[in-house]
């Protein structure tokens, strides 16, 4: 490594983030069943709630949209985090980026069947 050279300290030292981006991982999986959990709220308060407060199909729709964008917005928030992250330091770990793309894949699909099958419940006035 010489002096005029000042990336190669970069290259050769140890990668960063490794424990944070675990970390976030597990954030971005605990926020994942969080959404689960708001669906599952809003869907029992549409079914078995008080009749006077029973969600209509409007409702219960904005609760899973709800849940939705908790699942499917986090882990985006974060892979665009990380790309900055690693454009000012390219040796910066890529477990959160992993981490969250593998939520996006559990969670887009998902998010897609129960959202659109709750829009075409309400839409058809079910």
């Amino acid at each position: 490594m010489s002096a005029a050279d000042p990336g190669a300290a970069d290259q050769d030292g140890p990668v960063t983030g490794r424990a944070s981006g675990v970390g976030i991982t597990l954030l971005l999986f605990a926020l994942l069943v969080v959404s689960w959990l708001v669906q599952l709220s809003f869907a029992l308060q549409g079914e078995f709630g008080p009749s006077e407060d029973r969600l209509s199909g409007g409702g219960t729709l904005g609760g899973f949209v709800l849940g939705a964008a908790i699942a499917i917005g986090s882990p985006i928030v974060v892979l665009i985090l990380q790309a900055r992250v690693h454009k000012r330091t390219p040796r910066h770990s890529i477990v959160a980026v992993i981490g969250a793309v593998v939520v996006l894949i559990i969670a887009v699909p998902i998010n897609a069947v129960v959202v659109g099958l709750q829009a075409v419940s309400v839409v058809s006035g079910s």
